[in-house]
């Protein structure tokens, strides 16, 4: 049988806290877990490396004898952990994988399909060397017949001049986490914007909707600990390759229905959303 996983943490507390224990309940027991230090991470055959910092700290100390499953961190930020030549080797010898914190692009714009059925564009706003982020969100919109509209936030530039072009030719606006943009107080222009300008927003976190968006797309923290339960489970043993990275299957839609209300949009139930959505993804595969 395999070991039980190790969980080496980014930090302690918070959300990253609130991750290792929505692993030891779907596990079904405590794990050993460890906070990240500027000593090198004990040695363990399978870790759940929580956050950037522990999983580029496994990247640069996994050996031949060990694996890790990145978690709680952006897509765009894993591939960049490892576009390495050490993180490319360890990618193709499957000793390590991740489950992105971020929803696939496709369910995200179908989704936005689903809100508006008239939609023909859809935008965003990035950050600068975000060129690789920027080639998937034109990739997917072309897919499923949208025009992609891509702002760029430069630096110190005022944000305002660079959504507010993006946003008034936009017919639903889907902000992705880029933390290049998201650090900054971009995100309350994003609301404003789109409110005045009576575009969807659609967020990628429960917060989003809570403060404006008219319906939020994530995978909340069970969902993704089950997913890795799933795959911890599925392991013939601890030499065993990983799945490739991959997004979470299971998400939740989150409506805020006084902001659709102000866009004269009825909205049906949350569950309702995420079944029809399943099954749009189904068809699209």
């Amino acid at each position: 049988m395999a070991a039980p996983p190790y969980v080496l943490l980014s930090a302690a507390g918070g959300s990253y806290g609130w991750m290792l224990e929505a692993l030891s309940q779907q596990y079904g027991g405590t794990l050993e877990s460890a906070v990240l230090t500027d000593q090198t991470p004990a040695s363990r055959p399978f870790t759940l490396a929580v956050g950037s910092k522990a999983c580029e700290a496994m990247i640069r100390y996994t050996d031949e004898e060990q694996r890790t499953l990145c978690l709680f961190l952006p897509s765009q930020t894993f591939v960049e952990l490892t576009s390495g030549a050490r993180g490319q080797q360890l990618l193709a010898d499957r000793r390590i994988s991740a489950i992105y914190l971020d929803q696939p692009l496709q369910r995200q714009m179908l989704l936005a399909q689903m809100l508006k059925p008239e939609l023909k564009t859809i935008g965003t706003v990035l950050g600068p060397g975000s060129d690789s982020q920027a080639e998937r969100f034109e990739q997917a919109a072309e897919s499923l017949g949208l025009t992609p509209l891509i702002g760029r936030l430069q630096g110190s530039e005022n944000p305002v001049r660079a959504l507010t072009p993006v946003i008034e030719q936009s017919d639903a606006f889907l902000p992705l986490p880029d933390s290049s943009v998201f650090n900054r107080a971009s995100a309350k222009w994003i609301l404003y914007l789109t409110l005045k300008n009576r575009i969807p927003l659609i967020g990628f976190s429960a917060n989003y909707a809570n403060a404006g968006a008219v319906v939020a797309l994530y995978s909340d923290l069970g969902q993704i600990a089950q997913q890795a339960v799933d795959i911890i489970n599925n392991r013939v043993s601890d030499a065993g390759q990983l799945p490739p990275p991959s997004y979470p299957q299971a998400f939740s839609i989150s409506i805020n229905h006084t902001a659709a209300g102000n866009l004269d949009m009825t909205l049906p139930t949350s569950s309702s959303l995420v079944d029809e959505l399943k099954r749009l993804e189904r068809n699209a595969r």
